[in-house]
């Protein structure tokens, strides 16, 4: 009994030894959380311009019909009868008869000025300035006698030619239409070679002819200079100051500003177009509706525009509008942006997910990350909670800085490091080995975080307000070409990833 109470005693305490051991071994691991810190303001980038255009339509026919009229230009042009002598002595007489004036499809007269003797070439070449010249002509049938020499009488006749009348047409910073007569040309389809002293007839009819008929589009012209665009323009310019609804807590505020122009643009009839571009910012914004932005209709900017606008809204395009300096920088994209939350729990379980079961091992010591969770600690940080149980049990926490990854279309926390009380704890409590181990690596490399909820979600979003009637009159239609993350912030209710959207918009104005 003795020997036998002796080795029951051996092994019980051979037990406890053992159990003893395994408790020294398991550590519990529970730092308090990192402290908030104070807030700090958005610091991502500024919202990128763009360019929202539509079209102006202005009707000539007031000016069309006194170019017609026959008390402001002549049809017939009569010396045929009083012949009239020149200061050299020669002796000639013409007539000539005209049909209708009509506006000339832009492109289809070479602009001709006056006051202009030369073109700018080099590398100016091919850039137009930004006023518009536009062009009405005329079938014109003629005859020249000086005597003995004679053309286009008799079995001759007639002689054809071309009226061609150029006219600069403009806008007023107060959207007013303004014209000016820049030249008069007459083209002569068969020509009538007359000379007589050293005097070329023919010229000197043509003289006669531009100079009457100059003066005559010049009176026909004031009827342009009372015309307006302005009421068009405020409509479109008042609509655009509208928050636009997308969802009950979505909306686009476009932030409009200055106000600018194309050139005018004919195909023809007596209806001539100009494009309007309006500068914007375009943002959307979530909650409760925002108060309308903006104020009166600026003045039209009546230089060219500069090359810092980085996109564009543009309105229908017409293949006749002539290749102005403006045109050339107006873009072509629509560019919107909006700071997207990600919430917290969302991110919490994507996070976990990926790093659930993971094994962390230093030699015979290994833990199990159970769990983890995201969330913000102010000062554009967030917290990294890691669970775990094996040789160690608990949570370790992990801070760092959101940074947007555009290559890889994510958000990868920068700087990640373990927080102070965590990293003191297992100094001075243990297990040491854990502080020394691969955790932290492992979830740099885990924690990646999507970005294809906030893609999406304005992708959506954009698509809606790219086919809205804005008012009776106005629509808008277009297409997402793109749509990617540029910058991350996070704060301590969600973590706002910065999206921009490209694509194009169509601002239809009366369905045109």
């Amino acid at each position: 009994m003795h020997a036998n109470s002796r080795s029951n005693s051996i092994v019980a305490v051979c037990l406890l030894l053992s159990l003893t051991g395994c408790f020294m071994r398991e550590h519990v691991v529970h730092p308090p959380p990192p402290t908030l810190l104070p807030p700090t303001p958005n610091t991502l980038s500024s919202t990128t311009e763009s360019t929202v255009s539509f079209p102006v339509q202005v009707d000539l026919s007031p000016f069309i019909y006194a170019a017609n009229d026959e008390s402001v230009i002549p049809k017939k042009f009569d010396h045929w009868r009083n012949s009239i002598k020149h200061p050299k002595g020669a002796e000639y007489k013409y007539y000539a008869e005209r049909d209708d004036f009509a506006v000339a499809p832009s492109g289809s007269h070479q602009a001709r000025s006056t006051n202009s003797g030369s073109v700018i070439h080099d590398w100016w070449k091919g850039i137009e300035p930004l006023s518009s010249s536009l062009s009405i002509s005329s079938a014109l049938r003629y005859k020249i006698g000086a005597p003995p020499l004679q053309c286009g009488d008799g079995t001759e006749w007639p002689k054809r030619a071309t009226l061609i009348g150029n006219l600069a047409v403009g806008m007023t910073p107060n959207y007013g239409v303004s014209a000016s007569v820049t030249g008069v040309t007459l083209d002569a389809i068969d020509p009538c070679k007359i000379s007589i002293t050293d005097t070329d007839v023919f010229q000197e009819v043509k003289n006669q002819l531009t100079e009457r008929i100059r003066g005559g589009l010049g009176n026909a012209a004031a009827r342009i200079n009372t015309l307006t665009a302005r009421s068009r323009v405020e409509d479109v310019w008042h609509t655009l100051l509208n928050p636009i609804p997308l969802e009950p807590d979505a909306w686009l505020l476009l932030n409009i500003g200055n106000v600018w122009r194309s050139g005018f643009s004919s195909g023809g009839g007596d209806i001539i177009e100009d494009t309007i571009h309006v500068t914007a910012k375009p943002v959307l914004v979530f909650g409760a509706e925002p108060p309308t932005t903006g104020g009166a209709l600026p003045q039209l900017e009546t230089e060219a525009a500069s090359t810092g606008f980085h996109g564009a809204a543009d309105a229908q395009l017409y293949s006749t509008m002539p290749r102005t300096l403006a045109n050339r920088l107006a873009s072509t994209g629509f560019h919107v942006v909006a700071d997207l939350p990600l919430d917290y729990p969302s991110l919490s379980r994507s996070l976990a997910t990926r790093l659930k079961g993971k094994r962390v091992q230093v030699k015979g010591d290994f833990i199990h990350i159970t769990d983890a969770a995201i969330f913000g600690r102010g000062g554009n940080q967030v917290v990294l909670r890691i669970a775990f149980t094996g040789d160690a049990t608990g949570h370790l926490y992990f801070v760092g800085k959101p940074a947007m990854n555009t290559l890889a279309k994510s958000v990868q926390i920068a700087g990640l490091r373990m927080d102070l009380d965590s990293e003191e704890l297992l100094q001075k409590s243990g297990p040491g080995w854990l502080s020394t181990s691969s955790i932290r690596e492992l979830i740099m490399g885990e924690a990646v975080l999507g970005l294809t909820p906030a893609t999406d979600r304005m992708r959506d979003l954009v698509t809606k307000a790219l086919s809205r009637e804005l008012s009776p009159t106005i629509t808008t239609h277009g297409t997402v070409t793109s749509v990617q993350g540029i910058g991350v912030f996070a704060d301590v209710n969600a973590l706002y990833v910065r999206v921009m959207s490209d694509g194009s918009l169509n601002l239809k104005v009366d369905g045109k």
